[in-house]
């Protein structure tokens, strides 16, 4: 959010298409970070994922003993494995999420006395309902792919090759498993996010 912020004020708001600036500022901040701690996804996606063996569960210490050996053998460059399918849900994710606050956040100001942090959460929670379900295939595509990465079942397949597989074995259900959760806790989770952000803008704002 603060690099979102940071870019929303320094790329130049463009008149005709004011919209364009939270959308090239929400998609960069959002490649910067994803690229950034995409190591990081992997360990969490592969401890979280169901193991082969249901009796040698994924523990942290067994993860990261497979995460040196997986380095030692591929290099580095494995650790981004699933990077692709994570560009494609976050980066657009966050380009949605970001234009259709900033025009929720008008609409409601302009049309409503609600307070700004009731504002704030509403549009939140509206963007990132909308940006969840537009993006979902590929949350499920990024989590399938690093699940097989440190498992060691199968070579690593590209993302739309990858998906069409899992529509060709699974069906097309399969690429929205999860989505009502995942849109149960985003919904809450981006409104209060953005809420609390808001209002610590404006606390700082009155302190000065």
């Amino acid at each position: 959010m603060v690099t979102y912020d940071q870019l929303n004020n320094a790329i130049p708001h463009l008149a005709p298409l004011p919209e364009i600036t939270p959308l090239l500022a929400g998609i960069t901040a959002r490649t910067f970070v994803s690229s950034l701690t995409s190591p990081l996804e992997l360990l969490r996606t592969t401890l979280q994922s169901t193991p082969v063996d249901p009796l040698k569960p994924h523990t942290f210490s067994s993860t990261l003993q497979a995460t040196r050996l997986l380095v030692k053998t591929d290099g580095v460059k494995a650790l981004y494995r699933g990077l692709g399918p994570t560009l494609w849900r976050d980066v657009p994710f966050s380009g949605i999420y970001w234009t259709g606050y900033e025009a929720w956040k008008k609409f409601f100001s302009r049309t409503t006395n609600l307070p700004v942090p009731v504002v704030a959460f509403a549009s939140g929670a509206i963007s990132g309902m909308t940006s969840a379900l537009l993006t979902h295939s590929f949350d499920v595509t990024k989590t399938r792919r690093q699940a097989l990465v440190l498992s060691q079942n199968g070579a690593p397949v590209s993302t739309f090759p990858f998906m069409r597989d899992l529509i060709r074995t699974e069906g097309v259900g399969a690429l929205f498993a999860g989505l009502t959760p995942r849109l149960a806790k985003i919904a809450p989770a981006c409104g209060i996010l953005i809420a609390s952000y808001e209002v610590r803008s404006l606390l700082l704002l009155f302190i000065r």
